[in-house]
């Protein structure tokens, strides 16, 4: 039987196809009002440990962006762990 701090597997996959649709869904509007790459930055800035063991190309295409936005990804990442590692941490609401 598993402690209630062990994840279970099937709810973690489902957790994250409803992020990665979260996402996407957020990206698509913010296309609407010219905001698609912002929100795509902002998205993976803020998500960047649920988001730093995928594969960046893998990603692009689960939320409906093309290839050239893995570039994006991989920078967001990093700029992710710059900012853990300097203390900066972005607030929630």
């Amino acid at each position: 039987m598993r402690s209630r701090h062990e994840q279970d597997p099937v709810n973690a996959k489902f957790r994250g196809e409803i992020m990665i649709e979260d996402i996407a869904t957020k990206i698509r509007d913010a296309a609407h009002i010219n905001q698609k790459i912002a929100m795509f930055h902002f998205q993976v800035l803020i998500n960047a440990d649920k988001l730093k063991g995928l594969d960046p190309m893998d990603f692009c295409k689960d939320i409906g962006v093309t290839r050239s936005y893995a570039t994006e990804f991989r920078k967001m990442l990093s700029l992710a762990k710059l900012m853990k590692e300097e203390g900066v941490r972005i607030s929630g609401r």
